[in-house]
């Protein structure tokens, strides 16, 4: 793994504990699910809540699976953001504006991503836009923050139309610019 991409994410889940120790005392939280349980789960709280940190994950993991059914060769920072740790979905603020880190919280949640990865690809092929993968969600549905394949760069892209605009060179830099919040669902 790039020792870059993984001291910005260590950094950012230790922010993120950070502003929830501060401002509820506890470990992140999150919906309790009997029927999505996650290695990074710590304790359950009344039923409905579970407090979360993070576990880097021990086996090696790839998405080489993707890779040969594409056939394409994917940016290394996609394969070190979404195959190192098992973690929650981190809300944060990117200049202001509020969005959703995407983590991967169990082996299932991993398999539904990579599905979901080879979807998106698909439908850039046949939109004849450049490669790129989602890393993230925005307020408005319609935008997403995803790397550039080709690049690293990480970019505001609007579905089904051109990128908005480069807001990173790389993902390090990115995940140093992003400042974890509570959100009002939780």
């Amino acid at each position: 793994m790039n020792n870059r991409i993984k001291t910005a994410l260590s950094e950012l889940f230790q922010r993120n504990a950070e502003i929830w120790q501060q401002e509820k005392g506890s470990l992140p939280e999150q919906l309790f699910d009997p029927e999505w349980l996650s290695p990074c789960q710590v304790e359950k709280l009344d039923g409905q809540v579970v407090t979360w940190s993070p576990v880097e994950r021990s086996e090696e993991t790839t998405l080489n699976n993707i890779e040969e059914a594409l056939e394409i060769t994917l940016h290394p920072s996609i394969e070190e953001l979404y195959c190192s740790y098992y973690a929650g979905v981190l809300p944060c603020l990117f200049d202001g504006h509020p969005i959703e880190l995407i983590q991967v919280w169990n082996e299932e949640d991993f398999n539904l991503l990579q599905e979901n990865m080879i979807a998106h690809f698909m439908m850039q092929k046949r939109l004849k836009k450049p490669a790129s993968m989602f890393i993230a969600s925005c307020s408005d549905e319609m935008q997403i923050i995803s790397i550039l394949n080709d690049t690293g760069e990480v970019q505001l892209e609007t579905l089904g139309k051109k990128q908005e605009a480069i807001l990173a060179p790389d993902l390090a830099s990115f995940l140093d610019l992003l400042e974890p919040v509570i959100s009002h669902e939780d």
